[in-house]
């Protein structure tokens, strides 16, 4: 009596072709979460070094400047609003953050 425990050749081969339709499918789908992730992540990095260029401009004179934060460009423009307030705008490519503070 000889029983067979392990799995035929044929077996295994149709076993691993649906894997890897499996994985055709689905490894698209898989990347494009992890761009759109990517994207996410780079938004809020922009988002958190405008926000040290802005606490930055605080202290900064009337005029633009000109901040490069982790690799972005980040345009600053300080204004005055009266003769107690300036104006301080943050911009960089998507995004733009703008406060009034005492001068």
């Amino acid at each position: 009596m000889n029983k067979n425990k392990g799995f035929t050749l044929i077996e295994t081969i149709i076993g691993l072709f649906l894997i890897s339709l499996i994985a055709i499918f689905l490894l698209p789908s898989l990347f494009s979460v992890y761009k759109n992730s990517l994207k996410i992540k780079n938004n809020s990095k922009i988002l958190f070094d405008m926000q040290e260029v802005l606490e930055k401009s605080k202290k900064r004179e009337i005029g633009d400047y000109e901040d490069i934060e982790d690799g972005f460009d980040i345009h600053t423009k300080v204004t005055s609003y009266n003769e107690n307030l300036k104006y301080i705008e943050v911009k960089s490519s998507n995004y733009v953050l703008d406060v009034v503070v005492k001068k």
